[in-house]
């Protein structure tokens, strides 16, 4: 019998922004020594799927009957020969997802890095990162830990999140060009040392390099209100809080406000104002991100500034086997015109990395690169 699940509101409103500026995808990248041979690979990948099968998972159905199934294509293994930095556009970066039919899950091996891709619909960065973790166990010949799919509920509680006002500013200045669809844009910096409350005071520093208050998501794991408890459950159980920030306020402040929000359980409010968009058709949903979208880049106003990701310390040995040393690891954010600012935090044992995604009309031109440049330097004088 093919294991199904339903899908969640909030992974529904991901569907649609896949829809609107794909692909909508979580993009993990692993540096090191050696190489990631295909074969190898492969035949991890399918050690792995019976106790995965979210990984092959496919959307079915419409409006509150929507269900993921995992009758869909397998995960996707390819090599690139050509040099990657890491970082520059290149087309693996591009490649859609198919969400209704598979593959959600790819792995891109380079020389001397490994791109692991899953589609943000059905994957958080929790379950893909456990994705990864049981990859590794696999290739050194351990016992893999599966994940939960089937039967996993949506967490319920709380009233709707209200949509704030489209007063906060954009990151940067839009270009010529508008809220056209292309490729997201990063730029990289590596901080020696995490330091003390790096989530609040990089809430404050992103004001700080925007030069104006600024209302920011901060992504909140929801798995905390699973009854029981399931760490490795393959969805999006990510919710989020917002919180106001501006230049000069005090980390422990701002850390404060994080934390009752999250202590009022703000995060599931968000949560239950996606539940609202169950019955509201995709083309529908698409149209509105479009219109606000277009509005928030005329106005130079959006809902929010950006979003801040403390994805917390990672093993950058995690695919460590025979022929293959990490030494790095990082998450590429989905920054889209629906998202015009997405910062990621990792931690690792050489320090942490920064990355910064614009849309092209915000980042491009560099304007990435100084963004985070700036921010980077923030950071570390705070934290030295």
């Amino acid at each position: 019998m093919v294991q199904a699940r339903p899908c969640f509101g909030l992974e529904r409103v991901w569907l649609a922004a896949d829809a609107l500026w794909p692909p909508f995808v979580n993009q993990l990248v692993v540096e090191g020594e050696g190489s990631l041979a295909v074969r190898g690979l492969r035949e991890a990948m399918d050690t792995l799927l019976p106790l995965w099968p979210g990984a092959r998972a496919r959307c079915v159905g419409v409006l509150g009957g929507t269900r993921w199934s995992a009758d869909g294509e397998p995960p996707r293994v390819r090599a690139v020969e050509d040099a990657w930095d890491g970082l520059a556009a290149h087309s693996a970066l591009t490649q859609p997802l198919d969400p209704f039919a598979g593959p959600i899950v790819e792995l891109v091996s380079f020389p001397g890095r490994l791109l692991v891709r899953t589609h943000h619909a059905a994957f958080d960065g929790r379950a893909a990162w456990a994705w990864v973790a049981d990859l590794g166990r696999v290739l050194r010949g351990e016992s893999p830990r599966g994940s939960r799919f089937a039967a996993l509920v949506e967490p319920s509680g709380g009233a709707p999140t209200p949509e704030p006002p489209a007063d906060a500013p954009l990151p940067a200045a839009v270009t010529a060009n508008g809220p056209a669809a292309g490729p997201a844009v990063w730029a990289r910096r590596t901080l020696p040392s995490a330091g003390r409350a790096l989530l609040p005071r990089t809430l404050v520093a992103v004001a700080e390099t925007v030069g104006a208050p600024v209302r920011l998501s901060v992504p909140v794991d929801l798995r905390r209100h699973l009854a029981p408890k399931i760490e490795a459950a393959c969805a999006n159980l990510t919710g989020f809080v917002r919180v106001d920030v501006a230049p000069g306020d005090e980390p422990g402040v701002v850390a404060a406000a994080v934390e009752l929000a999250i202590a009022q359980n703000a995060d599931l409010g968000s949560v239950r104002a996606a539940d609202g968009l169950r019955r509201v058709p995709l083309w529908l949903m698409r149209a509105s991100g479009k219109a606000s979208a277009k509005k928030a880049f005329a106005s130079g106003r959006a809902p929010v500034t950006g979003t801040v990701s403390n994805l917390g310390r990672a093993d950058e040995r995690v695919l460590d086997h025979a022929g293959f040393q990490g030494r790095a690891c990082y998450w590429l954010p989905p920054a889209n015109p629906g998202s015009p600012l997405f910062v990621t935090l990792t931690g690792h044992r050489q320090g942490v990395e920064l990355v910064v995604g614009m849309p092209p009309a915000l980042g491009g031109g560099g304007e990435v690169d100084r963004f985070t440049g700036v921010l980077a330097q923030r950071l570390a004088a705070v934290s030295s």
